[in-house]
C-alpha cells in the first residue's frame, strides 16, 4: 500500500519493519552472527519508531503501557557489556514488542 500523507508512509515504514524483523529472526535461526541479528532487529524497530512518532503527534493514548513496556526493552538493548547473545536475544525481544505497538497503533493512524 502506498498512500499518500502520514497514514501511507506509516502503513510503509511498518512493512520496512516487518521485512527487517523477518530478517532478524532469520539470522537467530543459524545464531552465528549475534551482530547481524542486533542491526537488522534494531533496522526494524527504526521503522516501527516512525509509526510511535506519527501517533504521538496525534496525542493517540498508550492504556496497556505497552509504550512504557517497550521502553524498558529498549533501554536493555542499550545497557553496555552485555553478551552477543543478550544483545541478539534484546534486540529480538525489543522488535517483536515494537512491531505488536505499531500494529495496534497504525489501525488508529489509517482510520
Amino acid at each position: 500500500m502506498s498512500g499518500s500523507g502520514p497514514s501511507g508512509a506509516s502503513h510503509a515504514r511498518f512493512e520496512d519493519g516487518l521485512r527487517f524483523l523477518a530478517a532478524a529472526l532469520a539470522l537467530d535461526i543459524d545464531r552465528r552472527n549475534s551482530a547481524a541479528i542486533v542491526s537488522a532487529a534494531c533496522d526494524a524497530i527504526q521503522c516501527f519508531l516512525a509509526v510511535f512518532e506519527v501517533a504521538a503527534h496525534r496525542h493517540l493514548p498508550d492504556p496497556q503501557g505497552e509504550t512504557a513496556r517497550l521502553r524498558g526493552q529498549l533501554e536493555a538493548l542499550l545497557t553496555p557489556h552485555q553478551s552477543p547473545a543478550d544483545a541478539a536475544r534484546n534486540a529480538l525481544e525489543a522488535a517483536r514488542l515494537a512491531r505488536d505497538q505499531a500494529a495496534l497503533l497504525l489501525p488508529r493512524l489509517m482510520g
